[in-house]
């Protein structure tokens, strides 16, 4: 494992989503090392990384302030394609009882991987 490719403080998640897209993508360790990267690394802040999709070829992520908004993102080894992402879900505001985590319950099983923190939803 190139240890210069993990994002800070995620090692454990970085070694499970590199298995993963190896697994779906049936690529290379060190191609699946980068692309790890590349997805954890736009994972920050008030941005985080629900799960994969699509073969593990595009990444839904989370942005969780308000309204927040997710989306899909396409992605290989030379990043996270953020152009071509597409909203798929979006909040309305603070006084309406949309909730991204109730959204998502219902659409677990629709992913390739799911990151952990929204596995037992």
């Amino acid at each position: 494992m190139n240890e210069n490719l993990i994002p800070f403080d995620r090692t454990e998640r970085f070694a499970e989503l590199t298995n993963a897209i190896k697994t779906l993508r049936d690529c290379s360790a060190e191609e699946a090392e980068l692309m790890a990267s590349k997805v954890l690394s736009r994972a920050y802040s008030s941005t985080y990384l629900v799960g994969l999709t699509d073969g593990g070829h595009r990444a839904v992520y989370w942005w969780s302030f308000t309204p927040g908004f997710a989306s899909i993102v396409p992605f290989d080894v030379d990043g996270v394609n953020g152009e071509n992402g597409i909203q798929i879900w979006r909040g309305a505001d603070e006084e309406t009882n949309d909730d991204f985590k109730q959204w998502l319950s219902t659409l677990t099983d629709g992913f390739d991987w799911l990151h952990p923190e929204f596995r037992d939803l």
